[in-house]
């Protein structure tokens, strides 16, 4: 029985992780649609009304972030981005590290190591999603062989 749970513990770990390490580019983007939604509700707005102002500013963060992120040539705008969309998955990667921490109670220096290597591994995992998103540019050689149809079309 005890084999049985050790396996379903730790199956459930990497489930955790794995839904963890997928959802970490959306930290920014769910932390603006709370936001919303709670402030909506507080100011005397109904519930599905908060909801679904929520819902929008979510999505409405997520396509112009990621759109910013990958139309945009200049370094600092992409950096800033990628700061705004990796700094809150960061924090929920050391969240949840430091939680698993406390669960198995090492000493307070491993709990705090562990707790910011997840924030390291989440933002990592995080900046590769947001970097697999990017728009398609064209090559070279396809520019180069769309340029003459261009000359053409005064």
């Amino acid at each position: 029985m005890l084999a049985i749970a050790l396996i379903l513990g730790l199956i459930s770990l990497g489930l955790m992780c794995r839904a963890l390490f997928a959802l970490a580019v959306h930290a920014l983007p769910f932390f603006v649609a709370v936001s919303i939604g709670i402030a909506l509700v507080n100011a005397g707005g109904g519930v599905g009304s908060a909801c679904l102002a929520g819902f929008i500013s979510g999505v409405f963060t997520l396509v112009c972030g990621r759109v910013l992120f990958a139309v945009s040539g200049s370094v600092l705008v992409r950096g800033v981005v990628a700061a705004a969309f990796l700094i809150p998955a960061a924090i929920a990667g050391r969240h949840a590290a430091l939680g698993l921490a406390l669960l198995v109670g090492p000493l307070p220096l491993w709990r705090e190591i562990i707790g910011w290597s997840g924030a390291l591994l989440v933002c990592c995992v995080a900046l590769r999603q947001l970097l697999g998103h990017e728009l398609r540019r064209p090559s070279r050689s396809e520019r180069d062989h769309d340029q003459p149809l261009r000359s053409l079309r005064l």
